[in-house]
């Protein structure tokens, strides 16, 4: 096999260009974390009259519209190029946040126009994933994308969470507005980090299809390796994305657990993310690819399985609660992780951004679904409150779990069609690397 882009450049200045991507992240990913996990504009809504609904409409708005606009994210990339398709992303993500930061000039309006500007810059992330990845291809080798993205992982989680945490105690209980205001024009500004990035560097001429628009769709769609390992990965992604927020209101809601339990329970899962991100490359090059995933799968069946039998008046249940989180986030980890590192693999190289588009399209549908069910069949009433069987009780909740570790069991099925955990399964574009060299 010809060397790519990347194992053609000298070793010292792949790894040179590896960390100013990964500090150009670091700074890039702030106004991500601020919108899906900092408290920030949280806040920021409130002080502006708005409610917990608003709220809640701006948390779903991310991977709503990252999984309609994946595949036309992908199109609209193939068009105008990689490096345009970052600084358009960049270019539309610091206007809205920007925007964002001005919201009290729309006066009585101004909690809506957050929200719609929220929406807006949701535009940008999957713009910025079609570029992102093929353009991380052009300076990591195929044997170090496992340690690539762990250690990109690592290091932005880390740093966001230090940036965020510093922040909240400099500003306060009750910050005021125009502070919040700040905050967030910084964020917005420093997304042009990435662009800063992508601007000095080299990339390779890009490959322009022909057959029409759809072209690279049909190619993608008929990729049966491709397809099979997206199908696999969005199904395990319905239980990977389900576990962690349900076991938080299992805490709150049905064991009455305050506020400050529940929020030692949910470090222990960042602190299980970071470990898991950290470790990932180690891992990778140990077990290849096919344990690793039979790995991440066998502790998606065990995870809820343990969390099935975690009933109130079990002993020690806090202290099991934080364990069982802990690798729960670690295998979330790896996980995210082992996507990222495997979806090239499955990507033939002359359709590689509608082949990553493609694939993140059923990731984010798996990765929305999984929330989706779980608040379905609470809210339906389908479940019983409360029910008994072999003298413990049981919940709602953890009849949740019950079914999450069955439908885990049902997925090992599915294995049979990832090219990773099938070696014999090689009927379409499959080109693995030797992670051990990484």
């Amino acid at each position: 096999m010809e060397p790519t882009f990347a194992e053609k450049m000298p070793p010292k200045k792949r790894r040179k260009i590896q960390a100013w991507s990964i500090a150009a992240n670091c700074f890039g990913s702030l106004s991500e974390v601020m919108l899906d996990s900092s408290a920030i504009l949280i806040s920021y809504v409130a002080l502006l009259g708005g409610n917990e609904s608003l709220n809640m409409l701006m948390a779903g708005a991310t991977g709503f519209i990252a999984l309609l606009l994946q595949i036309p994210s992908g199109l609209l990339v193939e068009k105008i190029g990689l490096k345009r398709g970052m600084y358009l992303s960049c270019a539309i993500g610091c206007a809205a946040c920007l925007l964002m930061a001005g919201a009290p000039a729309f006066g009585g309006a101004a909690k809506y126009a957050v929200v719609a500007l929220c929406f807006a810059y949701c535009i940008a992330r999957p713009i910025f994933g079609a570029a992102w990845f093929p353009i991380v291809d052009s300076f990591v080798a195929p044997s170090e994308r496992g340690s690539y993205f762990g250690m990109l992982r690592f290091f932005y989680t880390v740093f966001a969470g230090a940036f965020f945490y510093f922040a909240a105690r400099a500003m306060g209980e009750h910050p005021p507005v125009w502070l919040l205001q700040i905050l967030i024009a910084v964020c917005a500004v420093l997304q042009f980090a990435r662009a800063a990035f992508v601007y000095f560097l080299d990339l390779p001429p890009a490959a322009r299809q022909g057959g029409g628009i759809l072209a690279p769709i049909r190619e993608a769609a008929a990729n049966s390796c491709l397809s099979s390992f997206s199908i696999y990965m969005m199904l395990v992604a319905i239980v990977a994305f389900l576990v962690q927020p349900l076991t938080l209101v299992y805490l709150k809601q049905t064991l009455s657990h305050g506020v400050s339990t529940v929020q030692t329970v949910a470090t222990f899962g960042i602190a299980g993310s970071i470990a898991g991100y950290l470790l990932f490359g180690r891992l990778l090059r140990a077990l290849g690819s096919r344990r690793t995933i039979i790995a991440i799968h066998s502790a998606f069946i065990a995870i809820p399985a343990m969390l099935f039998f975690c009933g109130e008046g079990v002993p020690h249940l806090l202290e099991i609660v934080c364990a069982i989180i802990f690798l729960n986030c670690m295998a979330l980890a790896c996980f995210f992780c082992f996507a990222s590192a495997e979806m090239y693999s499955v990507a033939a190289p002359g359709n590689k951004v509608m082949s990553l588009s493609f694939f993140n399209t059923f990731f984010c549908g798996g990765r929305m679904f999984g929330g989706f069910l779980s608040s379905a069949l609470l809210a339906s009433g389908m479940l019983a409150a409360e029910w008994e069987k072999f003298g413990m009780k049981f919940t709602a909740i953890q009849s949740v779990f019950a079914m999450a570790c069955a439908m885990s069991l049902l997925w090992l099925v599915f294995l049979i069609i990832v090219p990773a955990a099938n070696p014999d399964r090689r009927n379409d574009y499959y080109n693995p690397p030797d992670f051990r060299k990484g």
